[in-house]
């Protein structure tokens, strides 16, 4: 009776703990199914879960077979095996039943088939071998093996993942078959030595063999990798990987049969010698012609005349890299660079009417002192898009207002707030500025602002009312382990929210039944769903509500950009983010590390998404219809990515060149931008991106998006430029454009530099404007006044013939004040002017003396002498400081100003003695 207590508690025990591991599973599909079916996309789901299902079953089963037929050939060849049981003074010897045995090697083998599906087929390998079995034809083949590149991305992973699980299988399998005949005795220390039965050897011989026959078939798969991580020039295949390192891997493929079938003969004639043998000679084999042969080829044959040997592998390298990041539909344009050919500015002004003079950082620091009303409100970004079309179409800055819930004190975060709280379950309206303007007090002008209600300014296009400010979907919003991951709304009563608009709309999981009600708080681990009186049949669940979390899930094989922009449209906000292919597997071409450290071959913008801020809904569309691998995801998820076309004309308006897309081409035009091999193997002219000079230190240059013209063209774009500047010098060699604008919607083109011209880089530009002798005393009396100075990011506007560099420049008070456009500094790599204005700033730069004093140069004078002008100069400086220092703000306007013009008359007098 105690023994079948016992049995029966096991067996208690493990009926519970898969019921509590299955229950959780499926309460876990259960939302799930919930979720995808509330968004619409439940196909999506089922083919995931249908195809890993699927995929671990059949590489579960075939590893469960695969090891269950090894120990059951160990346990056929047992003897009887009794367990001994003393009682008292008595002994009794227990026969096991042989049942028992293969009941125990089903059990091991199927629970080695589960853990192996797991190891080898993750989940997220479902979405690859779906992509593998359905994909499309690249159309172009790989000059050296001939494979359409569609081999190297979709099935050579697939193929190198089904030998490793074949190899994983059998190491396991040989340390369970040594386990194994340890325990049957087949495998025994004696005399001090081990003894093996010819049982065992042969069975172990048999497994060896296997063994080394999967890693000639892996050498084989290597020559292909081959091009994926040649040694050549520029990372890519060279002459060594093709006259000594394919070879060698087709030579160790065959002769890895060699030592397999020698083990086979060794174990039947019993004897250690032949296997020893042939694994001897494989070994040097591997190293012989694996690796003295090719260091032997590098050394005496590539090094002596290296670029005749390389030159076709390096315009492989050229050709496919230029391919992967699709460099290879580049526009390269010529630049008439003349230096101090700036136009007046009646020409300019036009050009530079949508310039943006504010930065997104400043604008965040406003918008989060002046615009977030209540504390548990934020704003986690700030984008520049453009509105309008025509000669009305402006640039903007818009900025998201989100919950914020570190905002919200903690006596306030209950769970009724949390969950219930129409404040503080979603966030509210947005913020736009025009980028171009500021008013008298130096702040950017907002069209639209405030909350209940959100406030439209009457000078600002009727694009931005906002009828629907809700925003339950964000950025920041809900994101996992912030203890707000879900919320519950209530249609009918948020709706009566004074001011709030949006909800007739409902959204979410609605908790219909006590099941979901149930499932979704076993999921969430939240008893008070199960408590609360405060639901209805109407309510309604919402999670996944920060956009890349939202994203992932749908569309987990599209690398998602990390800095999505807002667009508001009808009446709502509708966030568009930027999608990407990737792959690590496109041959001949040099790697890339992108931001979140994820190491690629392949980068392509070809998906655009747009997310519903009220409703949450996800639409995804194709943005490059060009694309294999997107036509691939096509054809293994159908309908879920939609042609382009059919994305509103409202928002396809709004389409942007991804920076972090053009960031990642730049870099690799930093060595790719040269055509000819010689010119690469020799490193000759090769860049590299500007880095932007701070306070706190240098950081990498980060683009600004602009309403600019390109040289030579009349019709104003919206643009994203990127400068180029020289390897190891600071003078400018190109600027990378990208194109926003349809018909010309993701043209980048190139305006490259006459290379016997210096033209200033960012560096020397920012450098310039920091020694300027009437600018940096301005900058120094800011700081000694209490102001925080911050120089904005310099803008690079390339004109005709020409650039303009502009640079803002910020105020505010220390501690944390608003900053306000106090001044705006313009270049032309030659001079530089600050004025308050950009009008003035580019007068000032074309006519340095226009303000000076009309004094005739022979007036006798202090000034007239050497020494004179820089002395009258000091002493004005040290009578403006005082005035400063004594609080007469309008006295050190004053001598200021007569200081900018002994300055300006100085430099005059100067040009007029110059022969």
């Amino acid at each position: 009776m105690i023994r079948r207590t016992g049995r029966l508690a096991i067996l208690g025990g493990v009926l519970l703990l898969v019921a509590l591991i299955g229950g959780r599973a499926a309460v876990d599909l259960y939302t799930e199914v919930l979720w995808y079916a509330d968004l619409g996309h439940l196909p999506v789901l089922w083919t995931r879960i249908g195809t890993t299902f699927a995929i671990q079953l059949v590489a579960g089963a075939v590893a469960a077979a695969g090891v269950f037929l090894n120990l059951w050939g160990i346990a056929r060849r047992l003897g009887p095996i009794h367990l001994r049981r003393r009682y008292g003074n008595l002994e009794i010897a227990e026969k096991v039943p042989r049942g028992y045995l293969v009941a125990g090697s089903v059990v091991v083998a199927v629970l080695t088939g589960w853990w192996l599906s797991g190891l080898v087929f993750a989940g997220e390998d479902a979405i690859a071998i779906l992509a593998w079995l359905r994909h499309v034809a690249w159309g172009i083949a790989d000059p050296l093996l001939g494979q359409d590149l569609s081999f190297f991305v979709f099935s050579l992973p697939i193929y190198f993942r089904i030998v490793d699980f074949f190899l994983i299988m059998t190491v396991w399998s040989i340390l369970l078959v040594l386990l194994g005949y340890v325990l049957a005795g087949s495998i025994q220390w004696r005399e001090r030595r081990i003894e093996v039965s010819d049982d065992a050897r042969l069975h172990f011989i048999g497994l060896a063999a296997v063994v080394i026959l999967l890693l000639g078939i892996r050498y084989w798969l290597g020559r292909y990798g081959l091009l994926l991580d040649g040694s050549g020039i520029g990372g890519g295949i060279g002459y060594t990987d093709v006259n000594a390192r394919l070879p060698a891997r087709r030579i160790l493929a065959v002769h890895a049969a060699l030592p397999g079938g020698l083990l086979v003969y060794g174990a039947w004639r019993r004897s250690w010698l032949p296997p020893v043998i042939g694994l001897a000679a494989l070994g040097l084999t591997a190293l012989g012609v694996g690796q003295l042969y090719p260091a032997f080829v590098q050394k005496f044959q590539v090094e002596p005349n290296e670029f005749a040997r390389e030159a076709t592998y390096i315009r492989w390298n050229i050709e496919y890299t230029r391919r992967a990041y699709g460099l290879n539909r580049l526009e390269r344009r010529r630049m008439n660079y003349r230096p101090g050919s700036l136009p007046a500015w009646e020409e300019l002004g036009p050009r530079l009417a949508q310039l943006p003079l504010w930065d997104p950082e400043p604008l965040e620091a406003i918008y989060n002192q002046v615009e977030v009303i209540f504390d548990y409100y934020g704003f986690a970004n700030v984008d520049f898009d453009r509105y309008g079309s025509g000669p009305d179409r402006r640039q903007v800055a818009i900025a998201v207002r989100e919950f914020r819930l570190d905002g919200l004190p903690q006596s306030n975060r209950t769970w009724q707030t949390l969950r219930f709280n129409p404040k503080y379950v979603r966030g509210m309206g947005a913020v736009v500025s025009p980028t171009s303007e500021s008013t008298a007090a130096g702040e950017p002008p907002r069209w639209l602002r405030n909350v209940h209600p959100v406030v439209r300014d009457p000078a600002a296009p009727e694009i931005f009312e906002l009828t629907e400010p809700s925003v339950f979907f964000g950025e920041t919003m809900g994101r996992s382990g912030g203890g707000h991951e879900y919320v519950i709304l209530e249609p009918g009563r948020d709706s009566a929210f004074t001011g709030v608009a949006g909800l007739d709309h409902p959204t979410g999981i609605q908790l219909g039944s006590f099941t979901r009600l149930f499932a979704l708080a076993l999921r969430f681990t939240d008893k008070n769903l199960l408590l609360s009186r405060e639901l209805s049949g109407e309510s309604r669940f919402l999670f996944r509500r920060a956009l890349h979390e939202r994203l992932e899930a749908i569309a987990p094989f599209i690398l998602w950009d990390r800095d999505p922009y807002p667009v508001i449209s009808g009446g709502r906000i509708v966030w568009m983010v930027d999608g990407y292919t990737t792959s690590a597997s496109f041959p001949l071409a040099r790697p890339l590390r992108l931001p979140n450290r994820q190491v690629v071959r392949y980068l392509r913008n070809s998906v655009k998404a747009t997310v519903d801020a009220v409703t949450g809904e996800v639409r995804i569309y194709q943005a490059d219809a060009q694309d294999p691998i997107l036509a691939t995801y096509q054809r293994v998820f159908p309908g879920l990515i939609r042609p382009l076309s059919t994305m509103p004309v409202d928002l396809r308006a709004h389409l942007r060149y991804p920076a972090l897309f053009l960031m990642a081409q730049a870099e690799i035009l930093e060595e790719y931008h040269v055509e000819s091999p010689e010119a690469f193997f020799a490193g000759q002219d090769l860049w590299q991106l500007p880095r932007e000079r701070r306070s706190g230190g240098e950081r990498a240059y980060r683009p600004t998006y602009a309403i600019l013209a390109l040289p030579g063209e009349t019709a104003a774009e919206f643009l994203l430029p990127i400068p180029f500047i020289a390897r190891g010098r600071q003078n400018m060699t190109a600027l990378l454009v990208a194109r926003n604008d349809p018909p010309f919607y993701g043209d980048l083109v190139l305006l490259e530099l006459p290379r016997d011209l210096q033209v200033p880089g960012p560096d020397q530009v920012e450098r310039f404007i920091e020694q300027d002798p009437v600018i940096s005393p301005q900058l120094t009396l800011w700081g000694q006044a209490g102001s925080d100075v911050q120089l904005g990011r310099l803008r690079i506007v390339p004109l005709d013939s020409a650039f303009l560099y502009v640079q803002p420049v910020f105020l505010a008070a220390r501690g944390g004040a608003i900053p306000e456009l106090a001044r705006v500094v313009v270049s032309d790599g030659r001079a530089v002017a600050m004025a308050t204005t950009l009008e003035d700033a580019v007068r000032q730069l074309r006519s340095p003396a226009s303000a000076a004093p009309a004094s005739p140069p022979d007036t006798a004078g202090p000034q007239d002498t050497d020494d004179g002008p820089l002395r009258h100069a000091l002493e004005l400086l040290d009578e403006a400081e005082r005035r400063l220092r004594d609080g007469d703000w309008a006295g050190f306007g004053s001598k200021w100003a007569e200081l900018r013009n002994a300055l300006r008359s100085a430099v005059a007098r100067e040009a007029v003695r110059e022969p």
